[in-house]
């Protein structure tokens, strides 16, 4: 493992702890953003598939083990990444403009929701007084809006 890869592994690590930390705490009507989905987009840029998919995998095992979900958050954020990557990948030479950059994080929010949902219904890992609305739409709303503040801080 290249020093490059170990430091990226690193930054996974802490964006796995802000959520736990600082997001976790700051939900809004029961909605709480997923940093770590950021983190992997912006990682699409940057490395193959085949790496992606693998940093995917071990900081999704990390943030399940952190959230006792084992598995769930791996599964889903492995195949986001799988099937976003050539999306990402051919925006990276353009510019993307504030509102295409929210649109792409929510629609690759959505998706990893959607798959952590229907993985969590077979397991019952909510109670009954979880509303899936609020998971889907809401944490995938709100994660966009921490992206685009993201990228709105970023600069040039």
């Amino acid at each position: 493992m290249s020093a490059e890869t170990l430091k990226d592994f690193l930054i996974g690590l802490c964006f796995i702890l802000a959520e736990v930390l600082i997001f976790q705490h700051l939900s809004l009507f029961g909605a709480t953003p997923d940093p770590l989905i950021l983190y992997l987009l912006w990682m699409a840029m940057k490395y193959d598939r085949i790496k992606l998919v693998l940093f995917a995998a071990a900081l999704g095992l990390i943030q399940d083990a952190l959230f006792d979900f084992w598995g769930l958050h791996m599964f889903a954020k492995t195949l986001m990444c799988f099937a976003f990557f050539n999306f990402v990948k051919q925006r990276k030479e353009g510019r993307l403009l504030l509102w295409q950059i929210f649109l792409v994080i929510t629609v690759a929010a959505i998706f990893h929701n959607l798959i952590f949902l229907g993985l969590s219904s077979f397991i019952e890992a909510y109670t009954t007084g979880f509303i899936p609305i609020i998971f889907i739409l809401g944490n995938s709303l709100y994660t966009a809006l921490l992206g685009a503040m993201l990228f709105i801080f970023k600069g040039n």
